[in-house]
């Protein structure tokens, strides 16, 4: 084999894993602030899930973090009996979306049909270049209060 033909497959190896390491840091870089619509349709997928009581499609959306620490088995025990507001609600409203070092946060408020309404906080966190729901916080009902201001 000559010695151009040698250098060039030897040139052609070292480019190659230069590009391979260069995408491969590239595809690391999470960005800092998620879009808004990913953290929507995320939470999105797991409460038309839970509605529909297609419990491993909702599982399905936690984070690995939520799946060690809890198994199928034990997401839906919570979901039946935690989330039957999110299941009887006839509308939900997303909210403020908050941008921390560690986590994203996310509110939805749920309106039930006694005119009540269910404020909950939803962490997320970004695995595999997907958003996973790693907690929820459900704050206590509360009635609707009148929006203050001129009603026509």
């Amino acid at each position: 084999m000559k010695l151009s033909t040698r250098i060039g497959i030897v040139g052609f190896t070292l480019g190659s894993c230069a590009l391979a390491a260069y995408l491969r840091f590239q595809e690391l870089e999470v960005p800092k602030t998620p879009a808004s619509s990913q953290l929507f349709d995320t939470v999105q997928t797991q409460i038309i899930a839970l509605r529909a009581q297609h419990y491993q499609a909702a599982y399905q959306q936690a984070s690995s973090q939520y799946m060690d620490s809890h198994g199928l088995d034990g997401f839906i025990e919570t979901a039946r009996s935690d989330n039957t507001a999110v299941r009887q609600a006839l509308r939900w409203e997303f909210g403020f979306v908050s941008n921390n070092e560690e986590d994203t946060s996310l509110e939805v408020r749920f309106f039930l049909p006694g005119g009540e309404s269910l404020s909950a906080t939803y962490t997320v966190v970004r695995e595999n270049r997907e958003w996973k729901i790693d907690h929820v916080w459900f704050a206590p009902p509360s009635q609707p209060r009148a929006i203050p201001g001129l009603r026509l």
